[in-house]
């Protein structure tokens, strides 16, 4: 049985993960954007931020605006997702974990 399918299929997979973190990191705003049902009213919240960014007040308050359009439209977009990724959403990181009151295998 030969695993060399699934070990290029890991390496495309990573690869695309990469890809989208370097975007990610070269536009933070679009981590916000992200498995966001809100993303393009954020968005143009953004850009008025942007045209009134000499009014401080009116920054203020959009900025506020922004955070609950946020906040909300994450939790949608979560009640909209399927079951696995709310598991893994519940479940969190990956990897060995101990439990208390357990001994380790090499013990």
């Amino acid at each position: 049985m030969s695993f060399q399918p699934k070990r290029k299929y890991d390496i495309e997979n990573a690869t695309l993960q990469t890809l989208s973190q370097k975007l990610a990191a070269k536009s933070p705003a679009l981590v916000d954007y992200a498995c966001n049902i809100y993303a393009d009213k954020i968005a143009m919240i953004d850009l008025t931020m942007l045209l009134y960014a000499d009014e401080p007040e009116l920054v203020k308050d959009l900025e506020a605006i922004r955070e609950q359009l946020k906040t909300i439209g994450e939790a949608l977009w979560i009640k909209n997702s399927d079951v696995l990724t709310n598991l893994g959403l519940k479940v969190g990181r990956t990897g060995i974990r101990e439990l208390p009151g357990k001994r380790a295998a090499t013990e």
